[in-house]
């Protein structure tokens, strides 16, 4: 009788301690998924890739068929400031590039030519304040 009644609890506490693991798991797992980086891409192309936590957008754009970026797209910070715009073609950089600092003041401007820097680009410090001109020359 003793061995049944130790079998039993040992049976009891085994399920208890199991129970708990599972509740760690997917508690451990809920954890994950808040810190995780959410990103989709639909049957259009629209890319967007989310911070963890899911609420704010990090990068949205447009893919082709084979996954390379085309057309305009956006990086933001935590708070939804616009950090950056660069023009995609073929997955390549070609156009227009605007970068800012986190307060959302430009820090440089310029144009692309598939993946080549090309023309006028301007430097400006973080008051917004232009600190350099440089010309790239024309594109090849």
């Amino acid at each position: 009788m003793r061995y049944f009644v130790l079998i039993i609890l040992l049976v009891a506490l085994i399920s208890c301690n199991e129970n708990k693991d599972e509740g760690k798991e997917k508690e451990n797992e809920q954890n994950i998924e808040q810190y995780q980086a959410l990103k989709t891409l639909d049957r259009n192309g629209r890319y967007t890739e989310w911070y963890p936590g899911h609420k704010q957008i990090k990068i949205k754009g447009r893919k082709d068929e084979e996954g390379r970026r085309q057309g305009i797209w956006k990086l933001f910070t935590k708070d939804g400031i616009e950090l950056s715009v660069t023009v995609y073609t073929d997955g390549k950089k070609n156009g227009h590039i605007i970068v800012r600092y986190p307060t959302g003041i430009v820090r440089y401007a310029g144009r692309y030519d598939m993946d080549e820097r090309v023309g006028e680009w301007k430097f400006y410090d973080q008051s917004g304040q232009l600190i350099k001109t440089e010309n790239y020359g024309n594109a090849k």
